[in-house]
């Protein structure tokens, strides 16, 4: 048998333009923390050059009056005119190492194609007489990829037909800088419409630094110091149209919203990993139950940059890879708490999405070491809590005092019904236990107070076993006739369908005499 190579040549359609964009992320305010992301990159690179001090690293985001575009700068050392253009043409391709930069596949910078009609590069970087010009027409673009269509050209052919690069001359050959430009906002986030929604966004998810009013920030920082940690950040700046801007920063504050009031934020905790790869800082409250501020929960962050939201220790909390228990009730406790954790990015590499992590070894390693230190011990401390306050005496009163406000209406109903009286029975019945637990926990001077409501439910049990002796006898007999004549119904059909003519009318004619139930 003979073997022959067949000779092909591989070839990308132009769909995979749309994989690499529009079906990348699944939210599309995304794409603005890629380009504070590529900013942030600019920026570090730029320090390390030399070009600009560590406080003049600033990122500007410049939402337009009119709410039809956005415009992200960054003064950082930009794109030289050489290759300018081919780097920015390129989808899918990086001369970033994750090890160094935030990010480093080369698709991020496409993100906002999805929801404007023109995404416009402009970069310059310091020394150069010209500056450069890259215009993706989204518009087209999108129009191209329409499922409605029969586009059959490749990738790299549509990206020619959508991009124009251009070179201009530049007024100042010392300024250098790049510039994100979204035109003819298309479809956009709530982010670009709300400038207090944007604030709110990019403080959660941009390498910020913390609010100097924030109590515990210059501690959070000498500790992550101590373990090596070095929290990188850059001056972020929102301007509202003709507005001035304003200077963003972490949104940690000295309080908490939980249930109806704010909470003081009484410490801070420091978990650890045993082996190097994270280190994070988790808060402490008295309150009990979810934070309700828009930063809850535990954050996971690569050089200060979130992944995702609260999704990564949520559901780590939710499902341990250390035991076989289930514990899916478990996620709730994770908005029990604030935090971040920092995780090195040696250690684990972000997903394309940036949601999540490459599910690797090395992330199920790093997975394990945050739900033994982080996940487990705060889930279970916040049940303990939590069971804690449902036997609360305040709560336990609030109980007793909505059935007895239920058991009061029933004295005065001429007709109570059992479907009405049953299941405030019932909920007597868990009181009595609720008691009994909470005054086997309870202070010393919370005794008495735990009797006394013993003595209360029990009366209230007395008066609902009095309405109940009122509740007329319910009768079966309905129920009892219907349930005979659906099964003597099934026996006709059955007979019908196996006897002969003959034997089928012998017993339907017994059947009829004994039951009283006739064959339709």
């Amino acid at each position: 048998m003979t073997e022959t190579i067949v000779p092909f040549e591989p070839r990308f359609g132009a769909f995979v333009i749309e994989s690499l964009t529009f079906g990348m992320y699944g939210e599309s305010r995304n794409a603005i923390r890629e380009y504070v992301q590529n900013g942030f990159d600019s920026l570090r690179q730029a320090i390390e050059d030399g070009l600009i001090q560590p406080d003049e690293a600033r990122v500007d985001v410049e939402m337009d009056a009119d709410r039809k575009g956005l415009t992200i700068l960054d003064n950082g050392g930009g794109l030289r005119t050489e290759n300018a253009a081919s780097v920015l043409a390129a989808i899918g391709a990086s001369n970033k190492d994750y090890r160094n930069n935030a990010g480093f596949r080369g698709i991020g910078r496409l993100a906002g194609i999805v929801f404007c009609d023109k995404l416009i590069f402009t970069t310059k970087a310091p020394g150069q007489k010209q500056y450069t010009k890259v215009v993706f027409d989204a518009a087209m673009l999108r129009a191209k990829l329409s499922p409605d269509g029969t586009y059959e050209k490749d990738a790299a052919e549509t990206l020619a037909e959508c991009v124009t690069a251009t070179r201009h001359d530049a007024e100042d050959t010392n300024k250098h800088y790049f510039k994100v430009r979204l035109e003819g906002l298309y479809n956009p986030p709530d982010e670009c419409l709300d400038v207090d929604a944007m604030r709110t966004y990019l403080s959660q998810v941009a390498p910020l630094p913390y609010d100097p009013a924030f109590q515990f920030a210059e501690q959070i920082q000498q500790r992550a110091r101590d373990a090596g940690f070095n929290l990188e950040s850059i001056r972020l700046f929102v301007k509202d149209g003709e507005g001035l801007p304003v200077e963003l920063f972490k949104p940690y504050v000295d309080t908490l919203a939980v249930k109806h009031t704010r909470a003081p934020m009484t410490g801070v905790d420091y978990p650890v990993s045993p082996t190097g790869r994270w280190w994070g800082w988790t808060s402490r409250k008295r309150a009990s139950g979810a934070v309700k501020d828009p930063w809850k929960g535990i954050r996971v962050r690569i050089r200060n940059i979130q992944i995702d939201d609260t999704k990564v220790m949520r559901e780590i909390f939710a499902e341990s890879h250390l035991v076989d228990t289930p514990r899916s009730s478990y996620s709730r406790f994770a908005d029990w708490y604030v935090g971040e954790i920092f995780v090195d990015p040696r250690a684990a590499i972000p997903n394309a999405r940036r949601d999540g992590f490459e599910e690797n070894q090395a992330w199920e390693s790093m997975r394990n070491e945050l739900d033994e230190k982080i996940a487990t011990p705060l889930g279970k401390q916040a049940y303990r809590t939590s069971k804690a306050n449902q036997l609360s005496v305040e709560n336990i009163t609030k109980a007793l005092t909505a059935l007895g406000e239920a058991v009061a209406l029933l004295e005065v109903e001429d007709a109570p019904t059992a479907a009405i009286v049953e299941p405030l029975m019932e909920e007597t019945a868990l009181l009595r236990k609720r008691i009994a637990s909470a005054i086997t926990i309870a202070e010393p001077e919370e005794i008495n107070a735990l009797e006394a409501l013993a003595v209360r439910r029990g009366e209230l049990q007395r008066r609902l076993e009095i309405i109940y002796a009122k509740v007329p006898a319910h009768s079966c007999d309905e129920e009892i006739g219907q349930a005979i004549e659906d099964t003597m119904g099934l026996l006709y059909k059955a007979f019908r369908e196996r006897l002969a003519p003959h034997e089928w009318q012998r017993v339907k004619a017994i059947v009829s005499e004994i039951t009283g139930v006739r064959s339709d």
